[in-house]
């Protein structure tokens, strides 16, 4: 399996839209995912609010994660956290195909955000995971962020972790 990692371009909007659809519908526990809202669908290609990456098996999307940069997405969660940095982006949208899973594609996409967090100038990166899906708690653990809180967000219960950048 020859792995690839790389943004996400506007042209393969049609193939983000078949993997989140894809992941969705087999999540076994659909609470473990907070659906994307229209604005982030929307948001997902204009760079200057979220920048989105792919691992991709040959030309297949199997993979994605976001970074959140633009303030409108952190707003939230500074204020649950009492941050005051405009120098804060969220990690989000983790998925991965089932046959894909366990392969360490999470922890290239999380080291592919740090690096940009880092190349941008960031503070802090915030991840929100529920608390029972652990699978994503280890794979956030892996990135050093810490749990500094376990909150609900809107009807979401999630471990609030910051990892400093």
């Amino acid at each position: 399996m020859d792995i690839t990692y790389r943004e996400i371009k506007i042209e393969e909007k049609q193939k983000l839209e078949e993997l989140i659809d894809t992941v969705l519908k087999n999540l076994e526990r659909k609470e473990f995912f907070m659906p994307f809202t229209e604005q982030e669908l929307e948001d997902m290609f204009n760079k200057n609010k979220i920048i989105t990456y792919g691992a991709f098996d040959k030309e297949k999307l199997i993979g994605t994660a976001q970074l959140y940069i633009d303030e409108s997405y952190t707003t939230e969660i500074k204020e649950i956290l009492n941050i005051n940095t405009n120098k804060i982006a969220e990690f989000g949208g983790y998925l991965v195909l089932k046959q894909y899973r366990n392969k360490g594609i999470m922890k290239h996409l999380e080291d592919m955000l740090i690096s940009k967090l880092k190349e941008m100038n960031y503070e802090y990166a915030v991840i929100t995971v529920h608390p029972d899906n652990i699978a994503s708690n280890k794979a956030t653990e892996y990135t050093g962020a810490k749990i500094v809180k376990t909150a609900n967000l809107g009807d979401y219960v999630r471990n609030i972790y910051l990892l400093k950048i």
